[in-house]
């Protein structure tokens, strides 16, 4: 297919893309609402269907499948349908599970992350079957539920299905992401004890965040005691920022902020607040160095790994402990176990412990494989960029698979508002995306020839 007919074709779909776009934001598939996860995969199986796409859920609607043609090699396209929560609420311009279209950007819950993402790339299956050229390799578009989660869902496909032979995920950032930072989440546990003394004390700390997302807002409750009875109570809340964790500069962790703020309160030594300082202490310059964890090689092979990043997310206080969910990127290189093991130090020097909750390596792919050239030339031709090779910051499906690797939807100096409020995707983005996907499906399934 030549560019200049691709681009014809999704220009001629951008109201369909657009509507079909907004049925899916209405679903407010949030990770932990399974209900609403499954409305929304079988939302975007019966579109293909209605497309005449071949399209199933499996591993009772952990999963969902869509294919176009058959062949010796598969391409795959992985991405999700589940989304995190909106966030703080009152810092939305619209409603989040609402598509609202304003100043060429569309607005709402998953527009990036993933769904937009998901339809680009099923218009660009559809403008392959609609080329009516032979295809002569699989595509399969694998839609999973739990991305935002544990990823049961693609732990559980990857045991009982057969792979693809290469492809990507539409989950990160243009141009080609070769390499991928490690992803780990830790839940740290402090020990909390009963108060008898008389005096100042905070005794509940709250941040509501999804797991990999910087909080935006974080809620402390202090107590007034005397001789440990209850007097008088008084809440504070803060606002901060919201990011994807991957980046957590990009946000104001409302963790860091509470610690700032009761610091101009005369507190009490008790548990929570020496906790609190602590994880300001070890966490809050980003990058490990107040704890040791700072990588020195930022470049392996010549090729850009960036630094570990540590970001303390969800939060929680219960009766005999404080909890806190910390988001760990570390760099392809890193030595994951000397992670834990300073981190397991830690804790036990405070009376605390540590639980791995997940921990997916880093993804390397050599940038010299045919696939990966006929995705550069694509995202050439369809955009007009130039191509490189460079490293994603999230944690995308490309750790589930070999030879996936994490490319759009972002492009480069666009803003990223994964996990954020106000999330959003411009209409030229949503266009782009689908036809330099439309471009490196052409390139691969048109040709007799293998890319592995």
């Amino acid at each position: 297919m030549e560019i200049s007919a691709v681009k014809s074709y999704i220009a001629g779909q951008r109201e369909f893309m657009i509507r079909d776009l907004a049925g899916f934001v209405r679903i407010p598939s949030i990770t932990e609402n399974r209900k609403e996860v499954r409305q929304a995969l079988r939302y975007i199986l019966k579109l293909a269907r209605d497309m005449g796409f071949s399209a199933k859920s499996v591993l009772d609607e952990q999963v969902g499948v869509i294919e176009l043609g058959d062949g010796d090699e598969t391409v795959g396209i992985l991405a999700h349908v589940d989304v995190v929560p909106p966030g703080n609420l009152a810092a939305w311009q619209t409603p989040p599970f609402v598509l609202v279209q304003k100043d060429s950007k569309l607005y709402g819950r998953g527009t990036l992350d993933d769904k937009g993402a998901i339809i680009a790339s099923l218009y660009a299956m559809k403008a392959i079957k609609d080329s009516g050229m032979p295809v002569h390799k699989k595509i399969q578009l694998i839609l999973g539920t739990q991305e935002e989660g544990e990823w049961s869902d693609m732990d559980a496909y990857v045991k009982q299905y057969p792979l693809p032979d290469y492809g990507f995920t539409p989950d990160g950032e243009f141009p080609l992401c070769n390499i991928e930072k490690g992803c780990m989440t830790m839940c740290l546990s402090f020990p909390v004890e009963q108060i008898s003394e008389s005096g100042l004390f905070l005794t509940e700390l709250f941040a509501d965040s999804a797991v990999n997302t910087v909080p935006g807002s974080c809620t402390a409750k202090l107590f007034q005691y005397e001789e440990g009875k209850k007097i008088r109570e008084e809440v504070i809340n803060i606002e901060g920022k919201s990011a994807h964790a991957c980046q957590p500069e990009k946000g104001q962790n409302a963790i860091f902020l509470m610690a700032q703020k009761l610091k101009t309160y005369s507190l009490e030594e008790g548990t929570i607040w020496m906790s609190l300082k602590r994880l300001e202490e070890w966490f809050s310059d980003l990058y490990g160095e107040g704890i040791g964890l700072s990588n020195e090689k930022q470049y392996i092979n010549g090729e850009y790994v960036d630094r570990n990043v540590f970001s303390p997310t969800r939060i929680c206080t219960t009766d005999d402990a404080l909890e806190v969910y910390v988001d760990i990127r570390y760099a392809y290189g890193t030595d994951d176990r000397k992670l834990i093991g300073k981190i397991t130090s830690l804790l036990e020097s405070c009376g605390g412990k540590v639980q791995v909750i997940t921990n997916m390596p880093a993804v390397y792919v050599s940038k010299d494989r045919p696939f990966m050239h006929a995705f550069g030339q694509a995202y050439e031709e369809g955009c007009g960029r130039k191509n490189e090779f460079v490293l994603a910051y999230g944690g995308s499906y490309a750790k589930a698979m070999p030879n996936i690797v994490s490319w759009g939807p972002i492009f480069p100096g666009d803003e990223d508002t994964c996990h954020a409020e106000n999330e959003y995707i411009t209409e030229t983005c949503l266009l782009e995306n689908a036809i330099i996907f439309t471009a490196a499906l052409a390139k691969i399934t048109l040709s007799e020839k293998s890319f592995k």
